[in-house]
């Protein structure tokens, strides 16, 4: 009797055991908080951050070295990364449509989403950032594999794809060149936690001629017409296969207005009124003094075009000009040398006139500077760490 009800003792305990092992172990759930409800502080995590520093890293190194990216992100107060997935028509993630980066020879992990988990962890927001239209350079088309449609285009010379000074650059006028790019946005959203997708201002390279789109334009049709309706068809097809999912979808254009419509076709005026983005963040990468863009001035022009709408405005920021020499802009070239808070004052500019928030490019010009700037890099980062509280 007493061996009986012992074993049934020990039995209830052993399932208390396991039951209680069970949600110890559990995977602790993290909120990420939403994109309405915080001031965006964002940084850019680029191809070139991954080329100079990531390279030749085992899976545990990886790990290991995202981690720390992530902590020193989440020191300085950083609640958003726009991390690369999409550079040239290449991935940074397990993808069936694109080929494994060159940018990361070699790998067999899976960075964006090691990016993922990590900044997770931390209550960072992840979005994958692709460069929807910008392609391969001529001398890396034989390393492609024969069954990559990119190279297929290339060999049979279709028009999806055009070569502007030795770079090719899908062409937006064609279906099968958007209906390629939102497969690949709809896959990266299909398997990975993402908190959005974010492109940046790589539309028609700045030098296609009248030749790139000569199978299309009709004849007496505006060019420029053409080429910015092109741009907003594709915009649109990528925020329909965003909002399928309820994510956010944002554009970071050209800080400089007339170039971004007048010479790659951005045309941000037709996202703002038709919705089509929930945010922008132009690129407004110059200094108080500059002489034909002086932050104050551009800064208040971009809020002006969201005025009255529901898209927001972030403000990009040029963490890369820390500490050194502006040649362009004349008598205030060393503004960025001479001070210490450029970030920090440009960021709180941008609060009091009412933006979501700011992002800053890049990584790298923030935790791996040049020997030379370090010192100066640190103060800035530090005065920038103090306005983000």
């Amino acid at each position: 009797m007493y061996n009986k009800a012992m074993r049934k003792f020990i039995a209830f305990l052993t399932v208390i055991f396991i039951l209680t092992g069970c949600l110890t172990n559990k995977k602790e759930e993290v909120e990420i908080a939403s994109f309405n409800d915080i001031v965006i502080k964002g940084i850019w995590f680029s191809y070139v951050d991954y080329r100079d520093n990531m390279q030749g890293l085992n899976e545990e190194a990886f790990i290991n070295k995202v981690k720390d990216i992530v902590n020193n992100c989440s020191e300085l107060g950083i609640n958003t990364i726009y991390v690369h997935a999409v550079s040239f028509t290449d991935a940074f993630y397990n993808s069936s449509i694109y080929p494994k980066t060159a940018i990361l020879p070699g790998i067999e992990y899976d960075p964006l989403k090691i990016f993922i988990e990590e900044a997770h962890k931390k209550q960072i927001r992840v979005e994958a950032w692709i460069n929807p239209m910008r392609s391969v350079s001529v001398e890396e088309v034989n390393s492609l594999d024969d069954g990559f449609v990119i190279k297929q285009w290339i060999n049979e010379g279709k028009p999806y794809i055009r070569l502007v000074e030795n770079r090719y650059y899908l062409n937006p006028a064609y279906e099968e060149a958007n209906d390629l790019v939102v497969s690949v946005v709809k896959e990266i959203i299909d398997n990975y936690e993402v908190d959005g997708i974010h492109m940046d201002d790589y539309f028609y390279p700045e030098k296609a001629t009248e030749d790139f789109d000569s199978e299309m334009l009709c004849s007496g049709c505006d060019l420029a017409e053409f080429r910015k309706n092109n741009v907003n068809n594709l915009v649109s097809l990528i925020n329909k296969e965003v909002k399928k999912n309820n994510l956010i979808f944002g554009i970071s254009p050209a800080g400089n207005m007339d170039y971004s419509i007048n010479t790659i076709y951005g045309d941000f005026n037709m996202w703002i009124d038709t919705g089509i983005v929930d945010y922008l963040i132009p690129q407004i990468y110059w200094g108080y003094g500059h002489p034909t863009k002086p932050f104050l001035k551009t800064l208040e022009e971009w809020m002006a075009t969201v005025e009255g709408s529901d898209v927001k405005m972030i403000i990009g920021l040029a963490g890369y000009k820390i500490g050194v020499e502006d040649q362009y802009a004349k008598e205030a070239s060393n503004e960025w040398v001479e001070n210490s808070d450029m970030l920090a004052r440009q960021y709180m500019d941008a609060i009091n006139l009412g933006s979501k928030g700011v992002s800053v490019f890049s990584y790298q010009s923030l935790f791996y500077p040049s020997e030379e700037l370090s010192e100066h890099v640190k103060k800035e980062v530090e005065n920038l760490k103090n306005a983000f509280k």
